[in-house]
């Protein structure tokens, strides 16, 4: 079966450009022209990856994103945009959007950044569907997790932090190794993002984040989950 992708684009030819490529490609394709189109179809979960334009008519594609990410969609969001600065990109990944490309861009880009997003979103080799550390533990098939803060939710990149580290375990995993599986961005601002989620992990699943047993720094290196 065809993977199905949702094009939220408000201009009609970049939206016909890249509806054309992909079913080229072989994606089954959906279109929406606006805010409240996008969302409402968004939202219904029924799509491997989205193609979000960060200007809508009714709206922007960070709210779009945001929303999409409160309601639980998981699936990978990737926001096509004019606006190529810095702030722009961090505003985007901070709302919940997988990767970023600004226009204009090459269609073989876009499809490489769509195979990509794919291929990061398909399930890795698990034993389980369960990792335990200690007394907590977090689910992969339902993102939910027994944490310090109780039983929560994680985010998209929290779940996909922890099922890096549950498929390389005791492997040591640099910063830019780990924004490229689970951010997947070629130029992401700052490695500090990969610090800051290893502290709120670290908060959440060690009984001591002040002294990790399972989410370990690696000076100079990077981090190291052991099980």
């Amino acid at each position: 079966m065809a993977e199905r992708v949702l094009v939220v684009e408000d201009d009609a030819l970049v939206r016909d450009l890249v509806t054309l490529n992909l079913a080229h490609a072989g994606y089954e394709v959906s279109e929406a022209h606006d805010f409240p189109q996008g969302q409402a179809k968004l939202v219904e979960g029924k799509y491997e990856l989205a193609l979000v334009d960060a200007m809508l008519p009714g709206g922007d594609g960070f709210t779009l994103i945001r929303t999409a990410r409160e309601k639980g969609i998981r699936q990978p969001l990737v926001m096509l945009t004019a606006r190529g600065d810095v702030a722009s990109r961090v505003r985007g990944l901070d709302c919940g959007a997988d990767d970023y490309l600004p226009k204009p861009f090459d269609v073989q880009e876009l499809l490489a950044r769509v195979r990509a997003a794919l291929r990061r979103a398909s399930p890795g080799p698990m034993k389980d569907t369960r990792l335990s550390m200690g007394a907590y533990w977090v689910r992969f098939d339902t993102g939910q997790a027994q944490t310090s803060e109780g039983l929560i939710s994680l985010s998209d990149k929290e779940l996909r932090l922890m099922q890096l580290f549950a498929n390389r375990p005791d492997e040591a995993l640099s910063r830019a190794d780990i924004l490229e599986e689970v951010w997947g961005m070629d130029a992401f601002p700052t490695d500090r993002t990969v610090d800051n989620f290893i502290m709120r992990l670290r908060r959440l699943f060690e009984e001591n984040p002040e002294t990790p047993k399972h989410l370990v720094t690696l000076r100079g290196r990077g981090y190291l989950f052991k099980p």
